[in-house]
């Protein structure tokens, strides 16, 4: 076996952490060379349990285990058996297998031992943490919500420029005016964020503040990060410079959206195009995801690799849904609502009409269009896509 040093950056090391009450149990050798690759301090909260020849691992050595890393040698009947018996014993406990022969088929095998993820060994310290942090959203979602956490709307894009932060922005302002604790809108479009521009809206604090809080992240500091831009509507736009994509760390972003949950009758996220493990990790965690779609072939073409993205990662089909934005009045239409359906193999939960300048407009005036007209049919397309989105969601608001 050969070295596997890695020295991190101090931005590095801070971006790394593993969910709390992790056990890691594998063998000496493999333990050795995890910790000479990183800090104590990355791994203080870790339990490391060296395999040595017993059968099992004992109950009080997972009695407080949120996950396990256990490592597994296809090979060994012992090593299988001793995972079989984990499953049974801990059906509700998360397993990441660590394999140092990760072929397709050896991972298919164990996949079907019911572990949530496979990472390959010698242990890899971010590849080894990003696994981690995967099963333990998994674990989230597949988790009862409870009742006080309100529902997490989640606006993606098929295309830049399709209208997505219009609708994410409009219907925020809709489900706002029509719940007692209002909306929260968060715009996670970390390099291309408009939200605020949109709404006329000029924040002291952003989501960078939040982000870079850490631990320190409260009631009190998330609610003077966001502003109001209309009773019941509080905002958190995007930062002001652009930040790698790559900086976000899920865990925060995951613990700011559950304060905004608590704090809320509604969240609506306005998501950026491009797809990293923080941004998949809310879709993951989304109680609706709605993908913008306009109707003609490149949307619909991007919305499709999407969605197969979208499965590949695990997240419920029935979850998402698609909303068609930019629908025009045709003597000859070439796409209908239901040719995007059957198309994208997903349900069309509305549609929005396009309506001149008339939203340019009131955007140009940091209003919504309902600010402006009632009647206008964009604004009447947007007050049954929120009646249509509460009814997908059990009647909820």
């Amino acid at each position: 076996m050969g070295s596997h040093e890695h020295i991190f950056t101090q931005s590095e090391e801070r971006t790394l952490r593993f969910p709390e009450r992790l056990v890691i149990a594998a063998s000496p050798e493999r333990l050795v060379e995890l910790r000479a690759q990183t800090s104590a301090a990355l791994l203080a909260g870790v339990i490391q349990i060296p395999l040595e020849g017993s059968p099992d691992l004992e109950d009080g050595q997972l009695a407080n285990a949120s996950l396990v890393v256990l490592e597994v040698d296809p090979a060994d009947p012992v090593s299988l058996n001793r995972l079989a018996r984990l499953r049974d014993k801990r059906p509700d406990l998360p397993v990441v297998a660590a394999l140092s022969n990760a072929t397709l088929s050896v991972v298919q095998t164990i996949v079907r031992h019911g572990v949530a993820d496979v990472v390959a060994l010698p242990f890899v310290v971010s590849e080894l943490v990003q696994a981690c942090v995967n099963a333990a959203i998994t674990r989230e979602r597949t988790a009862p919500v409870p009742a006080t956490l309100a529902p997490l709307i989640a606006v993606v894009r098929a295309t830049g420029g399709g209208g997505a932060t219009t609708i994410a922005t409009h219907l925020a302002g809709e489900l706002a005016a029509t719940s007692a604790r209002g909306c929260c809108l968060l715009d996670l479009d970390i390099q291309n964020g408009s939200v605020a521009d949109y709404l006329g809206l000029r924040p002291r604090r952003t989501i960078s503040d939040l982000l870079d809080a850490e631990d320190r992240v409260d009631r009190d500091l998330f609610h003077s990060a966001t502003v109001e831009h209309q009773p019941g509507l509080a905002v958190v736009a995007a930062p002001e410079d652009i930040l790698p994509l790559e900086t976000i760390n899920p865990d925060q972003l995951l613990r700011i959206l559950d304060l905004a949950r608590r704090e809320y009758d509604w969240v609506v996220l306005d998501l950026p195009s491009n797809w990293t493990s923080w941004n998949l990790s809310t879709v993951l965690a989304a109680s609706k995801v709605l993908m913008v779609v306009e109707m003609n072939i490149p949307s619909l073409r991007q919305a499709k690799r999407r969605l197969q993205l979208f499965a590949s990662v695990g997240v419920r089909p029935e979850a998402i849904e698609i909303v068609v934005n930019r629908l025009e009045k045709r003597l000859f239409k070439t796409i209908s609502l239901a040719d995007v359906e059957a198309s994208l193999g997903c349900p069309v939960l509305s549609g929005v009409h396009a309506e001149g300048d008339a939203v340019a407009a009131a955007q140009d005036q940091g209003l919504l269009a309902g600010q402006v007209s009632r009647r206008g049919r964009f604004n009447t397309d947007i007050v049954k896509l929120a009646a249509d989105l509460k009814a997908s969601l059990g009647g909820h608001g």
